[in-house]
């Protein structure tokens, strides 16, 4: 049993439909109305499966749930001979609709929410001109939020039963804003001996020598460091060729005495000199995944290489052979210092953005490419600075580990259950990607951006969940594989919810239980929330495997079911 204190920032889920802050892209779902309606439905044909529709007006409850959403097309329409019940005549003004969508022909391997705001244009009560819809979505499994025009899902269910949609990430992105969460099993066959590695060395300026005694410091890169705009710039650490930023508010803060703001930026400048390192990261790449059970990790060579690989005028040099690469680097360490009128030192979060690609050396190809981040629960200002930046040294550790974590998890481990969407809101049970539960009951359900947690009934309570895989995964033929799994183990969490679910912490871990239930051995803190979680972990014949961590409430890297123990 393990016993962590490691703090992840849950981003606002608790705030009314916060993930809908990234752009919305507009798309015209209807242009007018037909005096013969024309029901053409979102439908697997246009919506490649659409599940399940909660239609919430103005943030009430859900009025009526449609297993399709129609849309009518014309000039002018009639729209009295249809019953009260058609979705049409729910489109009266604006409203937020959760899907619970999956697309059938492309592995898109991302669980998302989809967001969609629609406005009508009213000719009169039963005839409209148009119907615009705004739509976005966001990640659950690690809350990012991402941009999703629906005009091109048509497009995407297209063109899916000819392209290879998970090898080819640009096109994830061209149509759709983001690129596959995992990798494709068959995608994972081909990787062979699989190398870690900075990147390699673009060709570019260097606008001043790394600081001596770094030499895990972007290779050849120089490191600048400017004051901007006086009385409350930014003091950047920028590399050269790049141009990855990273900021550190620290400008003349007009609250703060200027010893403490001197204090401030030596400490903090420090610390973000020695955490700006891909090296770093790589070796928890590593190690990481020697301890989670997959595939060794072979390292860059730091003297002459046994094994020289050229790629685009870049090289890795590696301790041994390798087929494939799985590229890790730092993008941005971020610290901004908020300032609001007169008042300073407000409360801040720092985070951390890398960029992963993997790539086949045999013919150059990048099969995957994603952007990972973490961003640290909210402290003053000073707060961060204080005694020699402690707390953000801390930070960046956590940050740092959780990133090579979930790295391993979707590239090496992660075995991909269910093509496309797969998610558990609007009071649907479609949990046959996961492990799912059964004590403490999972009936939370999501409406306006807020999750609510389920009762336990005692302060030592005995979690269950039913065996794994489900009859779902298996009667579906693209799962078949999960028929011949062997090692059949479970790794189990639990998570304490802390400062009104900003953060949380593992307290308790349990890996390779054989049984489908788990006791405590001492019990949990009256009147307190807390996430519990549980994942398979097994073997095929391409490797050892995971399942993804099993529950329908996300708030940064923390998955899980949420419950709350007794007064």
């Amino acid at each position: 049993m393990q016993f962590e204190n490691a703090p992840s920032m849950l981003p606002g889920c608790s705030r009314r439909l916060a993930w809908l802050a990234a752009a919305c892209s507009a798309a015209a779902l209807a242009a007018g109305c037909a005096t013969d309606p024309r029901r053409d439905g979102l439908s697997p044909h246009e919506f490649a499966g659409v599940d399940h529709i909660a239609i919430h007006m103005l943030g009430e409850q859900p009025q009526q749930d449609f297993q399709i959403l129609d849309r009518i097309e014309g000039t002018s329409c009639d729209l009295s001979g249809l019953p009260r019940s058609h979705p049409a005549h729910k489109v009266v003004t604006n409203y937020e609709a959760l899907y619970d969508m999956k697309l059938e022909a492309a592995d898109l391997g991302a669980n998302a929410i989809l967001g969609v705001v629609c406005r009508r244009y009213a000719i009169s009560q039963t005839c409209y001109e148009s119907i615009i819809c705004e739509g976005n979505a966001v990640r659950l499994d690690d809350g990012v939020g991402m941009d999703l025009p629906l005009a091109s899902m048509n497009s995407l269910q297209a063109r899916a039963a000819s392209t290879d949609f998970a090898g080819n990430p640009a096109l994830y992105e061209s149509l759709i804003g983001f690129t596959p969460d995992f990798l494709t099993e068959a995608q994972r066959a081909g990787l062979g001996q699989v190398g870690v590695a900075v990147p390699a060395r673009a060709p570019g300026k260097t606008v001043e020598a790394p600081p001596s005694g770094d030499d895990a410091i972007y290779q050849g890169a120089g490191l600048w460091f400017g004051q901007c705009a006086a009385g409350g710039g930014t003091l950047g650490l920028l590399v050269s060729p790049l141009c990855a930023a990273i900021g550190a508010g620290l400008g003349a803060l007009s609250a703060e005495s200027e010893d403490n703001v001197k204090a401030s930026s030596v400490a903090i400048r420090s610390a973000l000199e020695d955490y700006y390192s891909h090296g770093a990261l790589r070796d928890r790449m590593v190690r990481v995944a020697s301890q989670s059970g997959a595939q060794a990790l072979i390292s860059q060579a730091a003297g002459g290489p046994r094994d020289k690989v050229v790629r685009r005028a870049n090289s890795w040099q590696f301790v041994g052979p390798v087929d494939s690469v799985i590229e890790i680097g730092v993008e941005e360490l971020l610290l901004p210092a908020w300032r609001s009128g007169a008042t300073t030192n407000l409360p801040t979060p720092v985070s951390v953005r890398t960029r992963v690609r993997v790539v086949h050396l045999r013919d150059s190809r990048e099969i995957y490419n994603r952007s990972y981040s973490f961003v640290s629960q909210r402290r003053l200002f000073r707060d961060w600075g204080a005694d020699n930046a402690a707390a953000l040294r801390h930070a960046l550790e956590v940050g740092f580990e959780q990133i090579a974590v979930q790295v391993v998890e979707d590239v090496l481990l992660v075995y991909p259950l269910m093509p496309g969407f797969a998610i558990t809101g609007a009071g649907t049970n479609q949990r046959n990607y996961m492990v799912e539960p059964v004590q403490p009951p999972a009936h939370q359900y999501w409406h306006a951006g807020t999750a609510r947690a389920s009762p336990a009934t005692s302060l030592q309570p005995t979690f269950r969940w039913r065996d794994f895989p489900g009859e779902k995964v298996l009667t579906a033929d693209f799962q078949g594989k999960l028929r011949h799994l062997s090692r059949l183990r479970y790794d189990f969490r639990i998570h304490r919810l802390d400062d009104q679910r900003g953060t949380a912490r593992i307290i308790l871990e349990q890996n390779n239980i054989e049984a489908t239930e788990y006791a405590l051995s001492q019990p949990l803190a009256p009147s307190t929330e807390y996430v519990w979680s549980v994942r398979a972990r097994f073997t095929l014949d391409t490797g050892d495997r995971t399942s993804r961590w099993s529950g329908d409430w996300v708030g940064g890297n923390t998955k899980g079911f949420l419950f709350r123990t007794p007064d």
